[in-house]
């Protein structure tokens, strides 16, 4: 009996604290009010009139999203605007409910909007992307309206395609507005490509049965040939009577397709061209024109696809980041960027010499691949202790160094026009001055060979 009595006073309390959880979970809270919304591209901005409550913690906007996923979005006392997102089907409405929450964690009574969304940003990317064959890969371009404001939604395309190892899978994505992306290192043949496009919440649009495209050989243009005992016999040769830029000091204009790229490694190869104004009459450097030119004959008849350059990497004399003079014939810190350096030129086709075409305006400063450069950092006494408490030094930061290291490459939307002869101009060092050397270390394109 006092076992049964126990047990009802326990089911009591238990009542009791069930009620009294209520009861703090209660709040005089009201619905919000004055509900409009406005579809937007995949969702909707709901706005709305808060509750004048000094209790009010939030409002909470609560959906099933395309799908199927219980989703929230949250928003302080200090607006009154809530996006909902990831609403794939512009055909449907999807209902909303919002509640205002207390600084106590209770819920007012909900009020529900049925909210009707534009087309999705990724419908509107499968409605526009396109695919392009290009030597070794594919082009890649599309536009999503989103990427037009700051911050733009990511959009993810994955691109399959089958090898005799199995199927390769390439992922690409931007929140950019307007994509022009290139997918490389495909080996020629022909392929079906499948592919799809996504947000970053996993709504996929239906892309359909794929396409079917030949890709055509990328290969590296030759500048020489090598027998067994590495002795090479060079394809290229400078146009003498049409190249202008007058060598100096070390410079040598050939070496600008010797297939030595210029490395502290290698100090002492001397494998750059450039000039400097002493060699003209005026005193200056005329960038941009006809007296800064390199011009090659290939002998052989190429369509360009990528062109890849070099900066000279290291310098003789004064190096300004270790404050010191060379060591063992070569400055101890790398040189890309500095003022002297080739900044930019322009890359001329011709196929007699008379007729000459803009292939690339190649300015590394806006590396396509690389975005703007260099970035840089403050070098301290602390990293180069042999500058005896010299200056700090503001330079190319180790991302911008490996860069330099790897080659500035160019990409092409599409095949330049045939050609035999290439004029490389020199138009900008990187102080922009009239008076400093310049210096260009290797130049190697990719393209295709269309007649030897």
């Amino acid at each position: 009996m006092k076992n049964i009595i126990k047990s009802f006073f326990l089911c009591l309390s238990l009542v009791a604290a069930f009620t009294a959880c209520q009861e703090e979970l209660t709040t005089d809270l009201t619905a919000v009010t004055n509900i409009e919304w406005e579809g937007t591209s995949g969702g909707a901005i709901i706005t709305y009139t808060a509750p004048q409550n000094n209790n009010l913690q939030y409002i909470r906007a609560d959906y099933v999203n395309s799908l199927n996923e219980k989703v929230f979005n949250v928003c302080s006392i200090y607006d009154h605007r809530i996006e909902v997102s990831g609403l794939m089907d512009e055909n449907l409405t999807y209902p909303v409910t919002l509640t205002s929450i207390d600084k106590n964690g209770a819920e007012s009574p909900v009020a529900v909007v049925n909210v009707q969304p534009l087309r999705s940003y990724v419908n509107i990317v499968r409605d526009n992307i396109t695919f392009s064959p290009i030597m070794g890969g594919l082009y890649v371009t599309w536009t999503n309206p989103s990427g037009a404001a700051t911050g733009g939604k990511p959009v993810h395309v994955s691109v399959t395609y089958d090898t005799p190892l199995g199927p390769v899978t390439r992922y690409i994505s931007s929140s950019q507005e307007n994509v022009e992306i290139n997918i490389r290192n495909i080996e020629p043949g022909d392929y079906k490509f499948t592919y799809t496009i996504e947000d970053s919440v996993g709504n996929k649009a239906d892309t359909g049965d794929g396409f079917e495209f030949t890709i055509p050989e990328e290969i590296t243009i030759p500048k020489y040939t090598e027998d067994e005992n590495g002795y090479r016999t060079y394809i290229w040769e400078l146009v003498s009577d049409l190249t202008t830029i007058r060598e100096v000091y070390e410079n040598r204009n050939a070496a600008v397709f010797d297939g030595v790229v210029d490395e502290c490694l290698n100090a002492g190869d001397n494998s750059y061209a450039g000039t400097n104004a002493d060699q003209y009459e005026s005193g200056q450097l005329q960038w941009d024109t006809e007296n800064l030119d390199l011009v090659i004959d290939m002998h052989q008849v190429v369509q360009i696809s990528r062109v890849r350059a070099w900066q000279r990497a290291y310098w003789y004399g004064w190096d300004d980041i270790a404050c010191q003079w060379l060591v063992d014939g070569y400055s101890v810190t790398e040189n890309y960027y500095h003022p002297e350096n080739l900044r930019s030129f322009k890359l001329f086709g011709s196929m007699d010499m008379q007729e000459w075409f803009l292939i690339e305006h190649c300015d590394i400063a806006t590396n396509t691949t690389a975005g703007p450069l260099p970035v840089t950092k403050v070098y301290t006494d602390a990293e180069y202790p042999d500058r005896n408490g010299g200056y700090d030094y503001t330079g190319p930061n180790e991302e911008s160094l490996q860069i330099g290291r790897e080659g500035h490459l160019w990409e092409f939307k599409t095949l330049s026009p045939s050609c035999r002869y290439l004029r490389i101009r020199f138009t900008s060092n990187w102080d922009k001055s009239k008076r400093t050397v310049s210096g260009l270390s290797e130049i190697t394109i990719y393209g295709g060979i269309v007649e030897e």
